[in-house]
């Protein structure tokens, strides 16, 4: 059956499929145009001329038929055989959806402006590239809604837009917070503004809310720094209180054992006993109420040994080496090191060994009396005193091997030459004091 034959439907669903083809044989020539591509731009030319000829012939067979004899060509295309026809349109149909399925994965698969536009617009930030006079290059769909949202208006002039926000970043109609950042860049020659929009508004209300989080910790810090105020005074003021009554007790047991002595006779070393308790107890007192007095001079520790019936012993270095500040604390530590070894060790001899080594003081002082029975525990004077050397920036420590010691531990980096005296002179004055 010939072309001709058929029906006017059916050469019209011919015509329709043509004219289907020769569309979208002018989209694949857009498209190859576009990818740069003369292969397929000559063929996407020549689907369209052969399509616009099959349209030609088809237009005359519908409205002319039979032709007339100028049409020669014609008159022969619509006498081929329908399966031909048939044949051809499939083959122009699938050489054209070939063509579009290739530009189809090519767009997929190449970076073309548009796909650049429609990736920026997936952003979140809001991002505006112009030129030197506000003409916009490049913007995404939120720097868009920005701009409308700040100035009313729609992104025309990246200039006015930038003077527009003046601040580097802003609170929007919506309630978000927005920070903005500008930068010129160089491209082909040329200087490019770039703005940067990000919404910061999380970011905001975390910073506010670490800022209150901050000054509720200062509070606390301060309160717990009080309370640690308040722990140590009531400390100090309970050993003060449990050195009081130590010595009321003492003071209350030799005035016992006084007034049982004075009832009978008795032998001259046991009122000499009785004297010399006396004598200590009041040394021991006058000790225990002048903690917070600061003796310059080495020789009181001499002089409390003696009239305590102690025997001092000075080893390695001069106590003229050390500084003031040591050995203000010195003197306090050996005075109650002293009475300490005369209450309760009942000692006779004290050594004092000073150590001078890289840049460190050690201090030892020793008893030969009795050894503490059980665990050490540092109240009343010492613990006070344990205080004073560590605000000294030193160590104090206790340990019981052979002796009873006692060990003063410090640094002498920020020694002075103003702050050593005569040793010589030092150690005249003790034994003066001897």
């Amino acid at each position: 059956m010939d072309f001709c034959t058929l029906s006017d439907t059916t050469q019209g669903v011919f015509c329709v499929c043509m004219i289907g083809i020769f569309v979208l044989g002018l989209c694949n020539l857009f498209r190859s145009i576009q990818v740069k591509r003369r292969k397929y731009i000559f063929i996407s030319i020549a689907i369209l001329l052969i399509d616009y000829m099959a349209l030609q012939v088809i237009g005359d067979s519908i409205s002319h038929y039979p032709l007339e004899p100028s049409a020669w060509l014609s008159n022969r295309l619509v006498n081929i055989n329908a399966i031909w026809w048939i044949i051809f349109l499939l083959i122009l149909l699938g050489i054209s959806i070939t063509l579009a399925s290739f530009f189809k994965h090519w767009k997929e698969e190449h970076i073309t402006p548009m796909s650049v536009k429609d990736s920026i617009d997936l952003l979140h930030a809001g991002l505006c590239y112009w030129e030197e006079g506000g003409r916009i290059v490049l913007s995404n769909k939120r720097m868009d809604e920005i701009c409308l949202a700040v100035t009313g208006e729609a992104l025309l002039n990246g200039d006015s837009f930038y003077e527009a926000i003046q601040e580097d970043w802003m609170t929007l109609p919506d309630g978000s917070i927005t920070s903005f950042v500008h930068n010129i860049v160089d491209f082909d020659d040329k200087k490019i503004h770039e703005l940067v929009a990000t919404d910061v508004t999380e970011l905001y209300k975390k910073k506010e809310m670490l800022e209150q989080q901050t000054i509720v910790l200062q509070k606390m810090n301060e309160n717990l720094r009080k309370y640690n105020q308040d722990i140590d005074e009531i400390i100090r003021k309970q050993e003060i209180l449990d050195t009081k009554v130590y010595i009321h007790d003492e003071m209350n047991r030799l005035m016992l054992v006084t007034t049982a002595a004075t009832e009978g006779t008795l032998p001259e070393e046991e009122f000499c006993s009785i004297l010399t308790l006396w004598r200590n107890n009041a040394i021991l007192l006058g000790t225990e109420s002048d903690k917070t007095k600061v003796n310059a001079d080495i020789t009181e520790v001499n002089q409390l040994a003696e009239l305590l019936g102690i025997q001092i012993k000075w080893q390695g270095e001069q106590p003229g080496i050390m500084p003031d500040y040591i050995r203000e604390v010195f003197i306090m530590v050996a005075g109650e090191t002293i009475a300490n070894a005369v209450k309760h060790a009942e000692a006779k001899n004290i050594t004092i060994r000073i150590h001078k080594k890289k840049g460190k003081l050690l201090i030892e002082i020793s008893n030969d009396g009795k050894l503490p029975v059980g665990e050490i525990t540092l109240g009343g004077g010492l613990s006070n005193i344990k205080r004073m050397v560590e605000e000294k920036k030193g160590q104090f420590r206790v340990e019981v091997n052979e002796h009873f010691n006692v060990i003063l531990d410090f640094e002498l980096a920020d020694w002075r030459g103003k702050n050593q005296v005569d040793s010589n002179k030092m150690m005249s004055n003790m034994s003066k004091g001897e």
